[in-house]
Protein backbone atom coordinates (compact mmCIF):
# COMPACT_ATOMS: atom_id res chain seq x y z
CA UNK A 1 0.00 0.00 0.00
CA UNK A 2 1.15 3.55 -0.75
CA UNK A 3 0.35 6.43 1.23
CA UNK A 4 0.69 10.00 1.23
CA UNK A 5 0.97 12.41 4.00
CA UNK A 6 1.05 16.23 4.55
CA UNK A 7 2.18 18.04 7.62
CA UNK A 8 2.74 21.81 7.18
CA UNK A 9 3.92 22.39 10.73
CA UNK A 10 5.92 21.60 14.13
CA UNK A 11 2.89 19.67 15.51
CA UNK A 12 1.65 18.36 12.47
CA UNK A 13 5.34 16.92 12.16
CA UNK A 14 4.66 15.86 15.63
CA UNK A 15 1.43 13.96 15.00
CA UNK A 16 2.65 12.73 11.90
CA UNK A 17 5.23 10.70 13.23
CA UNK A 18 3.16 9.22 15.75
CA UNK A 19 0.89 8.11 12.76
CA UNK A 20 3.88 6.57 10.54
CA UNK A 21 4.61 4.28 13.60
CA UNK A 22 1.37 2.90 14.05
CA UNK A 23 0.49 2.52 10.28
CA UNK A 24 4.03 0.61 10.13
CA UNK A 25 3.13 -1.83 12.68
CA UNK A 26 -0.33 -2.65 11.32
CA UNK A 27 0.53 -2.60 7.29
CA UNK A 28 2.93 -4.97 5.76
CA UNK A 29 4.73 -3.52 2.43
CA UNK A 30 4.59 -0.05 3.53
CA UNK A 31 5.20 2.88 1.04
CA UNK A 32 4.69 6.72 2.45
CA UNK A 33 5.65 9.71 0.28
CA UNK A 34 4.79 13.33 0.75
CA UNK A 35 5.44 16.44 3.08
CA UNK A 36 7.01 16.15 6.88
CA UNK A 37 9.55 17.87 9.31
CA UNK A 38 12.33 16.17 11.12
CA UNK A 39 10.34 13.98 13.26
CA UNK A 40 8.51 12.11 10.48
CA UNK A 41 11.79 11.83 8.39
CA UNK A 42 12.75 10.26 11.18
CA UNK A 43 10.37 7.48 10.61
CA UNK A 44 11.50 6.92 6.96
CA UNK A 45 9.59 10.01 5.12
CA UNK A 46 11.71 11.59 2.78
CA UNK A 47 10.07 15.07 2.40
CA UNK A 48 9.02 16.50 -0.81
CA UNK A 49 9.69 20.32 0.66
CA UNK A 50 10.73 21.77 3.93
CA UNK A 51 7.61 22.33 5.91
CA UNK A 52 8.81 25.72 6.61
CA UNK A 53 8.37 26.79 3.21
CA UNK A 54 4.11 26.78 3.87
CA UNK A 55 4.59 26.88 7.71
CA UNK A 56 2.91 30.62 8.19
CA UNK A 57 0.17 31.51 10.86
CA UNK A 58 -2.08 34.64 11.19
CA UNK A 59 -3.81 36.63 8.19
CA UNK A 60 -0.77 38.53 7.29
CA UNK A 61 2.12 35.89 6.58
CA UNK A 62 -0.08 33.47 4.39
CA UNK A 63 -1.16 36.32 2.17
CA UNK A 64 2.55 37.67 1.98
CA UNK A 65 3.56 34.59 0.98
CA UNK A 66 0.71 33.25 -1.17
CA UNK A 67 2.09 33.27 -4.41
CA UNK A 68 4.78 31.15 -3.79
CA UNK A 69 2.23 28.81 -1.36
CA UNK A 70 0.26 28.41 -4.43
CA UNK A 71 3.08 27.02 -6.62
CA UNK A 72 4.60 24.78 -4.20
CA UNK A 73 0.85 23.05 -3.50
CA UNK A 74 0.52 22.90 -7.63
CA UNK A 75 3.96 21.35 -7.45
CA UNK A 76 2.60 18.84 -4.91
CA UNK A 77 -0.71 18.09 -6.40
CA UNK A 78 1.37 17.39 -9.80
CA UNK A 79 3.78 14.53 -7.79
CA UNK A 80 0.50 13.10 -6.04
CA UNK A 81 -0.57 12.33 -9.82
CA UNK A 82 2.25 10.90 -11.03
CA UNK A 83 2.61 8.75 -7.92
CA UNK A 84 -1.05 7.91 -7.59
CA UNK A 85 -0.73 6.79 -3.85
CA UNK A 86 -4.10 4.68 -2.27
CA UNK A 87 -4.32 7.30 0.07
CA UNK A 88 -3.59 10.58 0.98
CA UNK A 89 -3.89 11.71 4.66
CA UNK A 90 -3.79 15.39 5.13
CA UNK A 91 -2.24 16.09 8.77
CA UNK A 92 -3.68 19.23 10.21
CA UNK A 93 -2.86 22.65 8.06
CA UNK A 94 -6.55 22.45 6.61
CA UNK A 95 -6.57 25.91 4.95
CA UNK A 96 -3.16 23.72 2.39
CA UNK A 97 -4.32 20.21 3.10
CA UNK A 98 -7.71 21.14 1.71
CA UNK A 99 -6.75 22.68 -1.51
CA UNK A 100 -5.42 19.25 -2.42
CA UNK A 101 -7.94 16.98 -0.98
CA UNK A 102 -10.53 19.21 -3.31
CA UNK A 103 -8.33 18.39 -6.56
CA UNK A 104 -7.36 14.81 -5.59
CA UNK A 105 -11.25 13.76 -5.34
CA UNK A 106 -12.30 15.91 -8.65
CA UNK A 107 -9.43 14.34 -10.83
CA UNK A 108 -8.27 11.27 -9.25
CA UNK A 109 -9.69 8.27 -7.07
CA UNK A 110 -7.36 8.97 -4.18
CA UNK A 111 -8.93 8.50 -1.32
CA UNK A 112 -8.73 11.56 1.06
CA UNK A 113 -8.34 11.94 4.57
CA UNK A 114 -8.20 14.66 7.03
CA UNK A 115 -6.26 14.07 10.43
CA UNK A 116 -7.38 16.87 13.12
CA UNK A 117 -11.06 18.12 12.23
CA UNK A 118 -10.62 21.71 10.86
CA UNK A 119 -11.73 23.76 14.15
CA UNK A 120 -15.29 24.47 12.21
CA UNK A 121 -16.85 24.80 15.93
CA UNK A 122 -14.60 27.90 16.80
CA UNK A 123 -15.25 29.72 13.06
CA UNK A 124 -16.43 29.55 9.85
CA UNK A 125 -19.00 27.32 10.98
CA UNK A 126 -20.22 26.55 7.50
CA UNK A 127 -18.02 24.57 5.99
CA UNK A 128 -18.41 21.60 7.52
CA UNK A 129 -21.39 21.18 5.51
CA UNK A 130 -18.54 20.92 2.54
CA UNK A 131 -16.50 18.08 4.60
CA UNK A 132 -17.55 14.97 3.01
CA UNK A 133 -17.18 16.77 -0.81
CA UNK A 134 -13.60 16.92 0.38
CA UNK A 135 -12.74 13.76 2.46
CA UNK A 136 -13.81 10.35 2.85
CA UNK A 137 -13.05 10.83 6.30
CA UNK A 138 -12.09 12.76 8.84
CA UNK A 139 -9.92 11.52 12.32
CA UNK A 140 -11.07 13.25 15.11
CA UNK A 141 -9.00 13.92 18.47
CA UNK A 142 -11.70 15.26 20.35
CA UNK A 143 -15.18 13.75 21.76
CA UNK A 144 -17.10 16.73 21.57
CA UNK A 145 -15.89 17.20 17.76
CA UNK A 146 -17.16 13.73 17.00
CA UNK A 147 -20.27 14.72 18.70
CA UNK A 148 -20.98 17.76 15.89
CA UNK A 149 -19.50 15.64 13.63
CA UNK A 150 -22.15 12.80 13.66
CA UNK A 151 -24.41 15.51 14.00
CA UNK A 152 -23.85 16.84 10.52
CA UNK A 153 -23.64 13.55 8.92
CA UNK A 154 -19.99 13.85 8.51
CA UNK A 155 -17.86 11.09 7.60
CA UNK A 156 -15.30 10.39 10.93
CA UNK A 157 -13.27 8.34 12.91
CA UNK A 158 -12.71 9.13 16.55
CA UNK A 159 -8.93 8.54 17.46
CA UNK A 160 -7.73 10.51 19.85
CA UNK A 161 -4.98 13.03 20.64
CA UNK A 162 -1.84 11.26 20.95
CA UNK A 163 -0.57 13.43 23.90
CA UNK A 164 -3.55 11.50 26.10
CA UNK A 165 -1.31 8.72 25.65
CA UNK A 166 2.34 9.90 25.35
CA UNK A 167 2.61 12.33 28.15
CA UNK A 168 3.36 10.97 31.78
CA UNK A 169 0.66 12.65 34.03
CA UNK A 170 2.60 10.86 36.87
CA UNK A 171 6.16 11.70 36.49
CA UNK A 172 8.13 12.45 39.95
CA UNK A 173 8.15 16.36 39.97
CA UNK A 174 11.48 16.11 42.14
CA UNK A 175 13.38 14.20 39.55
CA UNK A 176 12.29 16.36 36.90
CA UNK A 177 13.66 19.35 38.69
CA UNK A 178 16.74 17.33 39.22
CA UNK A 179 17.55 16.58 35.83
CA UNK A 180 17.32 20.04 34.74
CA UNK A 181 19.53 21.61 37.50
CA UNK A 182 16.21 23.43 39.28
CA UNK A 183 16.74 24.25 42.71
CA UNK A 184 13.66 21.77 44.52
CA UNK A 185 12.82 24.67 46.83
CA UNK A 186 11.78 27.15 44.73
CA UNK A 187 8.23 27.46 42.98
CA UNK A 188 9.02 27.16 39.01
CA UNK A 189 7.22 29.54 36.66
CA UNK A 190 7.45 28.04 33.02
CA UNK A 191 7.26 30.73 29.89
CA UNK A 192 6.49 28.86 27.38
CA UNK A 193 6.35 31.98 23.90
CA UNK A 194 5.64 29.13 20.87
CA UNK A 195 7.54 27.31 18.89
CA UNK A 196 7.46 29.38 15.41
CA UNK A 197 10.34 32.25 15.40
CA UNK A 198 7.67 34.90 14.24
CA UNK A 199 5.45 33.68 17.88
CA UNK A 200 8.41 34.01 19.57
CA UNK A 201 9.26 37.31 18.09
CA UNK A 202 5.51 39.12 18.80
CA UNK A 203 5.69 37.18 22.12
CA UNK A 204 9.05 38.51 23.22
CA UNK A 205 8.16 42.36 24.97
CA UNK A 206 5.22 41.35 26.77
CA UNK A 207 6.82 38.71 28.02
CA UNK A 208 9.89 40.48 29.16
CA UNK A 209 7.74 42.72 30.86
CA UNK A 210 5.92 40.26 32.61
CA UNK A 211 8.96 38.78 33.88
CA UNK A 212 10.76 41.68 35.03
CA UNK A 213 7.67 42.92 36.70
CA UNK A 214 7.07 39.68 38.34
CA UNK A 215 10.27 39.58 39.46
CA UNK A 216 10.58 42.17 41.04
CA UNK A 217 7.50 41.16 43.49
CA UNK A 218 8.87 37.71 43.47
CA UNK A 219 12.56 37.32 43.26
CA UNK A 220 12.90 33.50 44.97
CA UNK A 221 10.96 32.05 42.31
CA UNK A 222 12.46 30.73 39.29
CA UNK A 223 11.03 31.34 35.62
CA UNK A 224 12.53 28.96 33.25
CA UNK A 225 11.98 29.96 30.07
CA UNK A 226 11.38 26.94 27.49
CA UNK A 227 12.68 26.77 23.99
CA UNK A 228 13.17 24.60 20.97
CA UNK A 229 16.75 25.72 20.15
CA UNK A 230 18.92 28.58 20.70
CA UNK A 231 18.02 30.24 17.68
CA UNK A 232 15.00 30.62 18.95
CA UNK A 233 16.48 32.75 21.61
CA UNK A 234 15.12 36.68 20.53
CA UNK A 235 14.91 40.15 20.95
CA UNK A 236 14.08 41.00 24.68
CA UNK A 237 14.12 37.54 25.63
CA UNK A 238 17.46 37.03 24.79
CA UNK A 239 18.13 39.94 26.56
CA UNK A 240 16.72 38.73 29.66
CA UNK A 241 18.42 35.31 28.98
CA UNK A 242 21.50 36.53 31.76
CA UNK A 243 18.85 36.72 34.37
CA UNK A 244 16.09 33.75 34.41
CA UNK A 245 16.97 30.22 33.13
CA UNK A 246 16.89 29.30 29.34
CA UNK A 247 15.97 25.48 28.63
CA UNK A 248 16.37 23.92 25.01
CA UNK A 249 14.21 20.76 24.01
CA UNK A 250 12.57 20.00 27.06
CA UNK A 251 9.06 22.04 26.67
CA UNK A 252 7.08 19.03 28.54
CA UNK A 253 9.79 18.40 31.10
CA UNK A 254 9.65 21.74 32.18
CA UNK A 255 5.84 22.16 32.07
CA UNK A 256 6.02 18.72 34.59
CA UNK A 257 8.40 20.37 36.96
CA UNK A 258 6.56 24.00 36.79
CA UNK A 259 4.07 25.39 39.06
CA UNK A 260 2.70 27.79 36.62
CA UNK A 261 3.04 28.75 32.97
CA UNK A 262 2.53 30.93 30.54
CA UNK A 263 1.63 29.45 27.51
CA UNK A 264 1.42 31.16 23.64
CA UNK A 265 -1.77 29.43 22.43
CA UNK A 266 -1.15 25.83 20.95
CA UNK A 267 -0.25 22.37 21.19
CA UNK A 268 1.66 23.18 24.43
CA UNK A 269 -1.26 24.28 26.18
CA UNK A 270 -3.08 20.92 25.57
CA UNK A 271 0.05 19.67 27.41
CA UNK A 272 -0.39 21.84 30.18
CA UNK A 273 -4.13 20.89 30.72
CA UNK A 274 -3.32 17.13 30.56
CA UNK A 275 -0.45 17.41 33.27
CA UNK A 276 -3.12 20.24 34.96
CA UNK A 277 -0.93 22.68 35.42
CA UNK A 278 -2.31 26.42 36.09
CA UNK A 279 -1.83 28.44 32.93
CA UNK A 280 -2.18 31.83 31.63
CA UNK A 281 -2.57 31.51 27.63
CA UNK A 282 -0.95 34.36 25.42
CA UNK A 283 -1.15 35.03 21.83
CA UNK A 284 -0.20 38.28 19.54
CA UNK A 285 0.02 38.70 16.64
CA UNK A 286 1.78 41.55 13.90
CA UNK A 287 -0.52 44.74 14.36
CA UNK A 288 -2.48 44.53 11.29
CA UNK A 289 -3.70 40.61 12.00
CA UNK A 290 -4.52 42.13 15.32
CA UNK A 291 -7.00 45.22 14.13
CA UNK A 292 -8.70 42.70 11.35
CA UNK A 293 -9.34 39.71 13.91
CA UNK A 294 -10.42 42.29 16.86
CA UNK A 295 -13.17 43.80 13.72
CA UNK A 296 -14.02 40.40 12.73
CA UNK A 297 -14.55 39.52 16.51
CA UNK A 298 -16.88 43.16 17.61
CA UNK A 299 -18.73 42.39 13.76
CA UNK A 300 -19.52 39.24 14.39
CA UNK A 301 -20.36 39.26 18.25
CA UNK A 302 -17.81 37.05 19.36
CA UNK A 303 -16.08 37.57 22.93
CA UNK A 304 -14.33 35.81 25.95
CA UNK A 305 -15.60 36.33 29.47
CA UNK A 306 -13.30 35.06 32.17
Amino acid sequence: MKIAVCAGEKSGDALGRELLVDLKENIENLEVIGVGGSLMEGEGLKSFFPIKEISYMGLIDPLLNLRKILKIRKNFINFLKIENPDIFIGIDSPSFNSGICKVLRRETNIKTVQYVCPQFWAWRYGRVHKFNSLYHRIFSLFPFESQLLKKHGVNFSYVGHPLAKNLSVDSNKEELKKSLGIPLDRKVIAILPGSRKSEIFHHSKPLADFINTYKKKNGDEEIILALNKKSDLLGELKQLSKKISVIYDSTQKVLASCDMAVVASGTATLEAAILAKPMVVIYKSNKLSNFILSNFFLKNKIHFSS
